[in-house]
């Protein structure tokens, strides 16, 4: 065991309340996992529950999910043999981490080897190391109140890190100096983040200091880390003050670097939308993103390796809401101009119309205006009335550049006049083509 955390666990046992308490909200948790503990003990191991779903279940009111984690001393070799005959299913690709997937029923489950892990000078992927010891993988953890762990054999609570205390306080703390955590994993210092703004936390004494002092360490995190990582902050329902308090570390000037260059008037309108919106995530991101030109945007979500279709849904909501935002010439959405911002639109009109709405950008009337259109189907089949043959036949040419030049025409007449007969395109294609 490293110094440091020695010397902390033991501070921590010096205190005066009993951290290994049986606790009934764990109950029914523990039933969905109890064959696999008796599995695990027979052979020797102890199996826990451990981290989020620890946390939840002491929180009165939240929902646990039915993902969760669990700890052993087992090693991942023994792990894979002892659920073999248990689980419904069984994956493997974490195993060099320590990591075994577990379908059981209708829940997902982790099981890791007690361990710790950490990012050495600028590599992107972090040591571990595995151990034997329950304490040391818990005091290794990101914060005190996920640093719990349940005995799934007797249901007793082991918390050598006061995380209870912590969550009962609403505080934030790191089981080891922050800046000693923070240098082992620096995602840990957007992970504070979340947790401020998802479980009304605020952070200890110390622990935005030390992460300021540490933010050019996020530079050692992939790219995709921290993507997933701030697509869970603003997955809660208000991430204000967690976006406040990435201001406050330093780091958002590291992870949305044309946000933080805003002043704080524009920053705070921006962070002020994303509450706003209903809660998906690339739906908020726009929300955040939302006064900055498309070409930063595309920018932004590239440098973040969110995937192509993903980039390619945010910059364009950015596009169509600078758009509805604008307004339409003329003040008020008429039939051509809805028929036309659709086909800009393409799949993505309804949220655009939605986000419009909610964010109070919707100027003209737009959301009237699509509802009447989608009634009289207006917006089913914006192409041309008529197909590159009819062209042909109507005009008397060969194929050609000519017959794309005519079914161009053919579909601003359907953006400008709305649906025409066959008989009625033809008829204006052919006056058109004799008055060019």
């Amino acid at each position: 065991m490293a110094p440091a955390a020695k010397s902390w666990i033991a501070q921590s046992n010096d205190m005066d309340w009993i951290d290994e308490v049986v606790n009934e909200r764990f109950d029914d948790l523990r039933v969905v996992v109890i064959t696999l503990s008796e599995s695990f003990s027979q052979a020797g191991y102890q199996l826990y529950l451990v981290g989020g779903v620890v946390r939840n279940a002491l929180i009165a009111g939240e929902s646990t999910t039915p993902d969760f984690d669990l700890t052993t001393d087992a090693p991942p070799d023994e792990i894979r043999a002892l659920v073999a005959d248990i689980a419904d299913a069984v994956w493997h690709q974490g195993e060099r981490f320590g990591t075994v997937g577990v379908r059981i029923g209708e829940h997902t489950l982790e099981i890791t080897t007690h361990r710790s892990e950490a990012y050495v000078d600028h590599s992107r992927q972090p040591v571990v190391t595995f151990s034997a010891d329950l304490d040391l993988d818990l005091v290794r953890r990101d914060f005190t109140v996920n640093a719990m762990a349940v005995n799934v054999a007797d249901g007793v609570l082991h918390d050598p890190c006061n995380g209870q205390l912590d969550l009962e306080a609403g505080v934030l703390r790191t089981p080891l100096p922050a800046e000693e955590s923070f240098s082992d994993d620096p995602l840990r210092m957007l992970r504070a983040a979340r947790f401020v703004a998802g479980y009304s936390l605020e952070p200890a004494a110390g622990l935005v200091e030390a992460a300021a002092r540490l933010s050019e360490r996020l530079s050692v995190v992939s790219a995709e880390r921290i993507q997933e990582e701030l697509r869970r902050l603003l997955m809660v329902d208000d991430p204000r003050p967690g976006l406040h308090l990435l201001v406050k570390m330093g780091l958002l000037e590291r992870i949305l670097p044309e946000i933080a260059a805003l002043d704080e008037s524009r920053r705070n309108t921006a962070f002020d939308q994303v509450p706003l919106v209903w809660n998906d995530p690339l739906v908020r991101l726009v929300a955040l993103l939302l006064d900055l030109e498309p070409a930063d945007v595309e920018n932004r979500v590239r440098a973040l390796r969110f995937s192509r279709q993903e980039a390619m849904t945010v910059v364009g909501l950015v596009r169509i809401m600078k758009k509805i935002s604008s307004g339409p010439p003329g003040g008020s959405w008429s039939a051509e101009n809805v028929r036309r911002l659709a086909v800009d639109s393409g799949a993505l009109l309804g949220v655009a119309v939605d986000l419009a709405a909610v964010l109070h950008r919707d100027i003209g009337g737009l959301a009237v205006a699509v509802e009447q259109s989608v009634t009289l189907g207006d917006l089913e089949d914006l192409g041309p009335a008529l197909d590159g043959d009819q062209v042909m036949a109507a005009l008397a040419l060969d194929p050609g550049p000519q017959v794309g030049e005519a079914l161009a025409w053919l579909v601003d007449l359907r953006l400008r006049e709305g649906k025409l007969s066959i008989e009625d395109a033809q008829g204006r294609l052919v006056d058109w083509w004799q008055s060019r």
